[in-house]
């Protein structure tokens, strides 16, 4: 999942906090797809302010305690070890709250094995993504919402 839509500035780039609008949209999106959501059960999510925030809305909205905070998803990350990473939650159907560019590179290289042709998320877009192990290219799309 992307982060909701943020302020375009504040003291840093992690600092920037989700605008009123951009919560809302989260909790609307979250609250409209329940029902596709109710196997996760932990929220992983970037260290950045409007994905912490974004990551909150998601937790209780669908009533989940667990949430992992990991610098693995900020924005400059590398996809790659962040997929790897989810070798720690094997045993989890983690949603994880991300940003721009790396969400677009991770869905890429999950589902296609590389970065060729990465596709833009809108803000509070959610793409589900089905893996038996998480690596480059073992990933298949189920769909985007």
């Amino acid at each position: 999942m992307r982060h909701g839509e943020a302020e375009s500035s504040a003291s840093s780039d992690a600092a920037r906090r989700l605008t009123p609008s951009g919560a809302q949209s989260v909790i609307t999106r979250i609250q409209y797809n329940a029902e596709r959501l109710s196997s996760v059960n932990r929220v992983i999510h970037s260290p950045y302010l409007r994905a912490i925030q974004t990551a909150e809305s998601v937790a209780h909205g669908l009533n989940l305690t667990a949430m992992v905070d990991s610098s693995l998803w900020t924005p400059g990350a590398d996809p790659l070890t962040a997929i790897e990473s989810l070798a720690d939650h094997i045993d989890s159907t983690p949603l994880i709250v991300t940003h721009m560019p790396l969400i677009s590179y991770v869905e890429a290289l999950c589902c296609e094995g590389a970065i060729a042709y990465p596709r833009s998320f809108s803000c509070a877009e959610i793409a589900e993504i089905k893996v038996e192990w998480p690596a480059a290219g073992l990933g298949s799309l189920v769909r985007r919402f």
